[in-house]
């Protein structure tokens, strides 16, 4: 057997009071016993003080510097909260009783409450995570998007030509790496620019790597030329510039 001085019983009177409150009044409504008005109050002061009567000494509890004067007219309200405080467990706390009031009661209230924010804010984060993850999404694909039209639009220059192109990207978000890499990649495609070789032009400018690119395709024979033009997809403009 536990010994006295051991047991689990709460310290603070208010809150074995109101526990001892809830206790038999469930109690009673187990046995299937009608409830008097305000039966959750009244359990708790008569818990407390021993009264069955609840004046301005037992509100007095909730709020020390209370009055006859402040109290009159406003009883019934009083009374009101501290029995849904009661009934509730310290879920709801209205006016005129302070929210300090079921903290003191009931304290696991405040843990809630922490808990209930707590989680709130981890959704809230995971929402505003989800949120950039998508738009880091969206922008990822978008900039994929636009690395896809320039390897497109590359597919359509010649070597006369792709001096434009890489003019027209380079002011995107494209990084330049990614440029060289579809400029050498495109480069194997054409005789004229068979002598370039990408770690020649490491660390160098690119306006000279266009410049030889333009010295390459002028040297080249009409008939190399005339090939490359041919080799691009869009064949009606070469037909037409041709007429």
């Amino acid at each position: 057997m536990i010994p006295a001085h051991l047991a689990l019983i709460p310290l603070h009177e208010g809150r074995r009071a109101a526990l001892r409150a809830v206790g038999e009044v469930e109690h009673r409504l187990s046995q299937g016993k009608r409830l008097p008005e305000h039966a959750w109050a009244h359990a708790f002061f008569r818990h407390l003080t021993g009264s069955k009567r609840i004046g301005l000494k037992e509100i007095n509890y909730f709020a020390a510097t209370l009055t006859e004067r402040e109290l009159r007219g406003r009883k019934a309200n009083w009374i009101s909260a501290i029995d849904t405080l009661i009934e509730s467990r310290g879920t709801c706390c209205y006016l005129p009783l302070s929210v300090s009031a079921a903290y003191e009661l009931f304290p696991e209230t405040r843990f809630k409450e922490d808990e209930r924010f707590r989680q709130k804010l981890d959704l809230r984060e995971q929402k505003y995570s989800r949120q950039r993850s998508k738009a880091r999404m969206s922008e990822q694909q978008a900039y994929q998007s636009r690395v896809g039209q320039a390897e497109i639009d590359l597919a359509f220059q010649t070597p006369e030509t792709v001096r434009s192109w890489f003019s027209r990207w380079r002011q995107t978000d494209i990084s330049e790496n990614v440029l060289d890499d579809m400029f050498f990649r495109w480069s194997e495609r054409f005789p004229s620019l068979a002598t370039l070789e990408r770690w020649q032009w490491d660390n160098q400018p690119h306006w000279a790597l266009m410049y030889e690119v333009q010295a390459l395709a002028k040297e080249a024979s009409p008939a190399v030329r005339a090939h490359e033009r041919w080799m691009v997809p869009n064949k009606l403009v070469h037909r037409e510039e041709r007429v």
